[in-house]
C-alpha cells in the first residue's frame, strides 16, 4: 500500500511540475508619458506581445493644453530588448532595430507601425516626434516605454498537456483500484472542536444566531432597496455586485469548508425562523413532498431565468427574485412548522445540501447508545435553553451533512452533553451515509450538466455555436417570425437537452453498462445503480462551480469598491472617495495563477470522484471483483465529464460576461 501511495504522490507531483513549466508572465500595462507639449500613450495589439507575433503598435498623441488630438505629425519608432530588468534612467536597450516611420492612421492623433520581438524579455520602445501640427523639432521629442514580451502562445500545448496528465492519472488510478487487495480502513473520528472551552461557550450562548442574523437581515433589506431604487446597471449597482460577484461566487467555497453554515446566517432563513416561532404552526409538509425534487425544479427554473434574462446583470430582476423568494419563505413559515422552506423548497437548498456532503466538519452524536437511552430527545423538540432542530434532524440518526446547518441549537438543548462538532475526511458522507436517494443522485448529475451549459454560455465561441443552432431552428415551419423568440427557444431547448437529457442520460447508460458488466445476478437493479453511483459525480459538478466562480471572485470582486463608493455618495452625507471604475477592472491574481488554480481544482476533485466511486462500489457489491466491474463504466464517464470541464475552461471567456 505504501508503494501505491508513493506512486499517487509522484503522479500528483508530476502534474504540479507540468503546471509550473507552462506558466507564463503577464503583459506589461503601459503608462502615459509627457514629451514637450504632448501627452503620449502607447497601445499594442494584441495586448500581450509574444515572441514571433506581428504586433501593431498605436502611438496616440494628444495636446497637453486641451487633450485634443495632435495631427499632421511625423513620428518614428524603434525597439530593442533591455540589457537589464532594472528600468531606471541610464539602462540602455541592446540591438535597437532600425527606426521605422509610424504614419498617421486617422484624424484622432493615432500613429501606427508594426514590429515583432525575438526574445521573451523586457523590451524598450522608443518614440521620436520630428514634426507635429506643422511645427518641427530638432532635436526630436522623445518618449520611452517598456513592455514585457511573452513566450509564444502555448495555449494548445498547455491544454493537451493537462488532458494528457488526466489520462495518465486516470489509467494509473484504475490500475491501482484493480490491484488493491485490502479493503480501506474505517474512517477515523477527528478532533472535537467543542473540547475547546471558548468555542463551546460560543455555541452554548442562546443569542448567537440572532446576533449574526439581525445585521445580515438589515444588509439584505438595504440591498433589496438598492436593487429597485439605484442605478439599473448591474456593473455599478452594489446590490448585484455584492450578491452575484461576492456572495454567490464565494458561498460555493463555504460548502466545501463548513457545509451549510451559510444557512445558519441566511437572512431569508432568519425571517423564516422569526415568523415560524411567532406562529408556532405544527403542520408538517406531506410526506410525499419531503425531498428535494421541488427544490431541484426551482433551481433549474432560476438557472434558465438567468441564462435568458441575465439576472446577475439586472438589479431589478435580482431584487424581484429575492423579494419573491422571501415572500414564499414567509408563507411557508406561516403554514408549516420550523424551516420547511429551507429544508425542502429553497431553490439553492438542494445544491447546498449536496455540496455540504463534501465538508471537512460534521456535527454528530458522541455516543449513540446514550441517545437511545435518553427518551426526551431535547435536540429535536427543544427546551428552555434552545429551540428544537429547525431542519428536522434527529442527531442520533444523522449520518450526513445534507440538512445540518450548524446552528448549534442541539448543542444548547442536549442535557447529556452528547454532541460533537468534529473534523473529518472530506466527502466522507458519500460512502458512509445510509440515506442515498434518487432525488439527490439526480440533482448531482443534473448539476454537472447545468455547470457545463452555464459555463459554455459564458465563453467566446458560444455566440458562433448559438448562431449555427438558431439558423438550424425550424422557425418558418413553426410560424415564428420574431428573431428574439427563436433565440430564446433555441437556448432553452439546448439547456434542457444538455442539463436534463444528455448528461443524466449518460449516467443512465453507464448504469446500464455497469449492470451488464456485473451480470444479471450481481446487481441490485438499474435505479439502485443510478442512485448509488450518482453521488460520485458530486465532485465533478462541484469542481466546475468552484473553478468558474473562482474566476469571478478573483477577477471581478474589486468592482465592489467603486460600487460602494457611489452608493454611499448618493444615499448618505458621507464620502468614501470618488468611484474609480478603472480600479474595478483590476484583478486580484495573475491570470496564469488563476488558470492553474482552476486546473488544480479539477485534479483534486477528480481524485475524490474516483475514490468515492471506489468506496461506493465496495459498499454495494458482494466481492471486490464484482465491485470493480461495476465501477469501470462510471470511471469512464467521470473522466469524460471532467475532460469536458477542463476543455471549457481552456477556452477564452467572452468579454460580455461580467457579473
Amino acid at each position: 500500500m505504501k508503494n501505491r501511495s508513493s506512486l499517487l504522490v509522484a503522479l500528483a507531483s508530476a502534474f504540479a511540475l507540468l503546471a509550473l513549466m507552462f506558466m507564463v508572465p503577464v503583459a506589461h500595462a503601459f503608462d502615459s508619458v509627457t514629451a514637450g507639449e504632448y501627452h503620449i500613450q502607447l497601445i499594442t495589439s494584441p495586448e500581450k506581445p509574444r515572441v514571433g507575433d506581428e504586433v501593431v503598435v498605436t502611438v496616440k498623441v494628444l495636446n497637453l493644453s486641451d487633450e485634443k488630438p495632435a495631427t499632421r505629425g511625423k513620428v518614428i519608432a524603434s525597439s530593442g530588448h533591455l540589457l537589464s530588468d532594472i528600468r531606471e534612467n541610464g539602462v540602455r536597450p541592446s540591438r535597437m532595430k532600425e527606426a521605422v516611420e509610424a504614419p498617421e492612421a486617422d484624424a484622432f492623433g493615432n500613429y501606427e507601425f508594426k514590429t515583432s520581438f525575438s526574445r521573451a524579455e523586457p523590451h524598450y520602445i522608443k518614440i521620436s516626434i520630428l514634426e507635429m501640427d506643422g511645427k518641427q523639432y530638432d532635436p526630436p521629442l522623445f518618449a520611452g516605454f517598456t513592455t514585457d514580451v511573452d513566450w509564444p502562445d502555448l495555449q494548445a500545448v498547455r491544454t493537451w498537456t493537462v488532458l494528457l496528465a488526466f489520462v495518465v492519472f486516470s489509467l494509473a488510478a484504475g490500475y491501482l483500484i484493480y490491484r488493491m487487495k485490502v479493503a480501506p480502513s474505517i474512517d477515523p473520528e477527528g478532533f472535537n472542536f467543542l473540547d475547546i472551552p471558548w468555542i463551546k461557550r460560543i455555541f452554548k450562548w442562546k443569542h448567537l444566531q440572532t446576533s449574526i442574523q439581525i445585521p445580515l437581515v438589515v444588509v439584505f433589506a438595504v440591498l433589496i432597496f438598492l436593487a429597485f431604487d439605484d442605478i439599473q446597471d448591474g456593473g455599478k449597482n452594489i446590490a448585484t455586485k455584492l450578491i452575484w460577484t461576492i456572495w454567490w461566487a464565494g458561498i460555493i467555497f463555504t460548502f466545501v469548508l463548513v457545509g451549510r453554515l451559510w444557512c445558519f446566517m441566511c437572512p431569508v432563513g432568519a425571517i423564516t425562523d422569526w415568523v415560524s416561532r411567532a406562529v408556532r404552526s405544527t403542520r408538517r409538509l406531506p410526506k410525499a413532498l419531503r425531498n428535494v425534487w421541488i427544490a431541484n425544479l426551482l433551481f433549474i427554473m432560476f438557472t434558465l431565468l438567468d441564462v435568458q434574462l441575465g439576472v446577475v446583470r439586472s438589479p431589478l430582476v435580482t431584487g424581484s427574485l429575492f423579494t419573491g423568494i422571501t415572500m414564499l419563505a414567509v408563507g411557508m413559515a406561516v403554514a408549516f412548522e420550523r424551516r420547511t422552506f429551507c429544508r425542502y423548497l429553497c431553490p439553492i437548498g438542494g445544491i447546498i445540501g449536496l455540496y455540504s456532503m463534501f465538508s471537512g466538519i460534521e456535527l454528530r452524536a458522541k455516543d449513540k447508545q446514550t441517545c437511545r437511552e435518553h427518551k426526551q430527545k431535547e435536540c429535536y423538540v427543544g427546551n428552555d435553553r434552545g429551540e428544537g432542530c429547525p431542519m428536522f434532524e434527529l442527531v442520533p440518526a444523522m449520518d450526513s451533512n445534507n440538512a445540518c446547518n450548524f446552528c448549534g441549537e442541539c448543542i444548547k438543548t442536549c442535557s447529556k452533553d452528547n454532541i460533537t462538532l468534529r473534523a473529518r475526511g472530506f466527502f466522507k458522507d458519500a460512502w458512509t451515509t445510509k440515506r442515498l436517494s434518487l432525488d439527490e443522485a439526480t440533482l448531482a448529475i443534473v448539476l454537472v450538466g447545468v455547470s457545463i451549459f452555464v459555463t459554455g454560455d459564458m465563453l467566446e465561441p458560444w455566440a458562433g455555436w448559438m448562431a449555427s443552432l438558431v439558423n438550424a431552428f425550424p422557425a418558418e415551419l413553426l410560424g415564428i417570425d420574431y428573431e428574439y423568440t427563436v433565440e430564446v427557444l433555441t437556448k432553452s431547448l439546448l439547456f434542457f437537452i444538455v442539463a436534463l437529457i444528455l448528461i443524466p442520460g449518460m449516467l443512465f447508460a453507464a448504469s446500464y453498462a455497469s449492470n451488464w458488466f456485473v451480470g444479471n445476478e450481481g446487481h441490485n437493479g438499474l435505479k439502485r445503480t443510478f442512485t448509488v453511483f450518482g453521488y460520485m459525480f458530486i465532485p465533478v459538478g462541484l469542481s466546475m462551480h468552484l473553478a468558474h466562480n473562482a474566476g469571478h471572485l478573483l477577477k471581478e470582486s474589486l468592482g465592489i469598491v467603486p460600487a460602494l463608493q457611489r452608493a454611499v455618495l448618493k444615499y448618505t452625507s458621507f464620502s468614501l472617495g470618488e468611484p474609480d471604475w478603472q480600479f474595478a477592472a483590476m484583478t486580484i491574481v495573475d491570470g496564469a495563477f488563476l488558470y492553474w488554480m482552476q486546473m488544480g481544482i479539477f485534479a483534486v476533485f477528480y481524485v475524490f470522484s474516483i475514490y468515492s466511486g471506489y468506496r461506493l462500489s465496495l459498499n454495494n457489491y458482494e466481492d471486490r471483483s464484482t465491485a470493480f466491474r461495476a465501477l469501470v463504466p462510471m470511471l469512464v464517464l467521470s473522466f469524460v465529464l471532467m475532460m469536458a470541464n477542463v476543455y471549457l475552461l481552456n477556452l477564452p471567456m467572452a468579454p460580455r460576461h461580467i457579473h
